[in-house]
Order: C-alpha cells, then structure tokens, then sequence
C-alpha cells in the first residue's frame, strides 16, 4: 500500500499544487551544502552579500504578505510577484539562470518551492552566523504547499518610507510582537539596497561585515549619527557617511523607527555629539542637522517595546560579543514568520523511512 505522505503528494501534483513528499534532516543538510557550495564559487563581496542578502530576502517578501485578516492569507506559499516594484530585485536571485534556481529545479523539485526558500535561508543564516551559532533546523518543519498564484501580495509587503509600516505588517498582519519584528530586522545586517531596483543605496552595515549575520545592525542604529538623505523625495532615507562615498551606509525610516520618534521630530540626527577629526559636527554635510537631535520615544509609547528590544539585542552595556539574545529572539520569529498560514506542518525527521 502507497504511503500517505506520498498519497497525497501525488494527487497534490495531480491538481498542480506543489507540496514536498517528505523532507528529513540528511535532505536538510544537503541543501545547507550546496547552499555553501555556492557561496564559496562567489570571489567578489559584492556579489557574495547580493547572494546571502537576496535569499533571506526571498523568505521574507514570502512570508511578510500575510494577513490573517484578509480573505487570502498567503504567507510562505512559494508564490512572489516578482513584477511588483517591491519585489524588485528578486528576479536576480530567482531565475532560470540564477544558481539557487538551477539547484532547485535539478536536485530538490519534490520540494515544494515554500519549503525549499526557508531551508536556503536557514542555510545562508547559519552559514554566516558567529561560531555557527544559529542552526534552525530545530524548529523547521516542512510541508507548506506553492500558490500557483498570489494576486496583491507584493502590496502587502512594505516599502520603508513610513513607521506604521513595521506596525501594520509586522504587528497587525502576521501577529507578531515588537520583539519579532525587531529581530526579524535585523536580517537587514546581510546583503545591501540597490538604487535600481528599490531606490535606496547603501549597506545597513560596513560593507566588508555585510555577509555576516550578527547583532551589528542594532549597533549602527545607536552608535551613528543618521541624518537625513535624499530629504523631500519620495525614497527619503538616512545616511552617516560622507555625501561622495560609493559604498554609503543607510538606514530606512522603518529602521530609525524602531529607536527615535523621527514623525515627531523630523528633520533630524540621531547623534549631535559625535565630531570628525577636523573638529566638525558629524550630523552637518550638505546641511546642518546638528541642531535638531532625533527625539526618543516618551515612556508610555507604544514603539518603547521595540526599544527596549533594541537595547536587548545590544547583549549589554559597552562593547561585547553577545550574540545570544538577538539569535534567540531572531530564531523564534523566524519560526513564527514562516509558520503563518501553513497547516499540519511536520518537524524534521532523521529519516524519511521513519514512521510517523
């Protein structure tokens, strides 16, 4: 008698819906392989965090067009618009020709492409954690099933240019925490924006620090002096780099949002008191900030559990290497993320001949 598993698998295939027949932690493992495999034949960095940066971007823009209030919830379901200005970008890590495509559709095409994205991303993750100290195959677990179409989701996924953005998607949408959505933040230490495609230039990061998944994101956001870019315009971003840099680091509104209340006090710096050698404010290039430091949240914010999520992820006061609490924090709303809208998951097993 034919399996369940693949019972249904079969008839899944039939109706042109694509589910994985089974996923157990050799399969895993593999793809966290080639995965690497991949990685190491990339000789430039740019290309190297467009790579690292684009997976974990793809997982994302998969599970952040979830609304468990909507008609369609969608979630990771394998389906992006990859036509929809949000998106823009993916289309260069998703491809024909693109590597992670190619090994998808030779050696992991029983996999449904939902499940496939999520254990790229928990590679790339691992990959690139301190000490190896992000393994998520713990609290992975498998059988999500690919939309063949998802109408209106590339609307769902948001553009960084207002803070209730991180509310409405994060918070209202998908029914996460403050905590979740400041951990899930700070994926933005990988990779880096591409003006042609989303309008925004710059790594979140030192560029040389962008193909590593660590807690540096939260201390660029408090230890810089952001001042506005691009002031005015629609893709109105920050900056603490000299105006001429070719590799700039930026932040997006909904970035700065998570630490200084800049709907209140916009036009602004996060930090007046930092000075270049030559004895002039850091907030001041094309023009003067300094006299307008960037307003915190008052006590009985809202946003002040984001902050103190911040603060946390820090792992302390002065410099330290903790990365402990952000990769707890980052693994929970990973798994929460990628579990919206999915039914009757299964965990990882040893093997796929192992009863269930």
């Amino acid at each position: 008698m034919m399996n369940s598993r693949f019972a249904t698998a079969t008839l899944l295939a039939a109706l042109g819906i694509a589910s994985s027949s089974c996923v157990d932690k050799s399969t895993y493992y593999k793809i966290d392989d080639d995965v690497k495999a991949i990685a190491d034949s990339i000789d430039n960095q740019d290309d190297l965090s467009h790579f690292y940066g684009g997976i974990v971007r793809l997982v994302a823009h998969d599970f952040m067009d979830y609304d468990a209030h909507g008609d369609n919830g969608m979630g990771s379901d394998g389906c992006i618009e990859f036509d929809h200005p949000t998106n823009a970008g993916l289309e260069t890590v998703w491809c024909d020709d693109c590597e992670i495509t190619k090994l998808y559709n030779k050696k992991y095409s029983h996999i449904s492409k939902a499940d496939f994205w999520i254990i790229a991303g928990n590679a790339v993750i691992r990959q690139t954690a301190i000490g190896d100290g992000l393994d998520m195959a713990g609290t992975f677990y498998w059988g999500r099933l690919d939309a063949d179409q998802c109408s209106g989701s590339g609307d769902r996924i948001p553009v960084g240019t207002s803070c209730r953005e991180v509310e409405a998607t994060f918070l209202e949408s998908m029914g996460l925490e403050w905590e979740d959505a400041v951990a899930l933040m700070g994926a933005h230490t990988l990779g880096e924006a591409h003006d042609e495609f989303s309008g925004h230039h710059g790594y979140w990061v030192p560029p040389e620090e962008s193909v590593i998944f660590d807690k540096r994101y939260y201390e660029e956001l408090i230890l810089r002096a952001w001042r506005p870019r691009k002031d005015g315009e629609e893709k109105q971003d920050w900056t603490s780099t000299h105006p001429d840099n070719p590799e700039p680091k930026f932040m997006l509104n909904t970035d700065m949002c998570l630490f200084y209340d800049i709907e209140t006090s916009y036009p602004c710096c996060s930090r007046t008191d930092l000075f270049r050698s030559n004895g002039a404010n850091r907030c001041d290039y094309e023009e003067d900030y300094s006299h307008t430091e960037c307003m915190k949240y008052s006590s009985d914010s809202s946003r002040m559990a984001a902050v103190r999520a911040v603060v946390k992820f820090l792992g302390g006061t002065g410099p330290n290497s903790n990365q402990t609490p952000f990769y707890q924090a980052f693994e929970k709303a990973w798994y929460k993320a990628t579990m919206n809208g999915a039914d009757n998951l299964k965990p990882l097993k040893n093997s796929c001949s192992d009863s269930w």
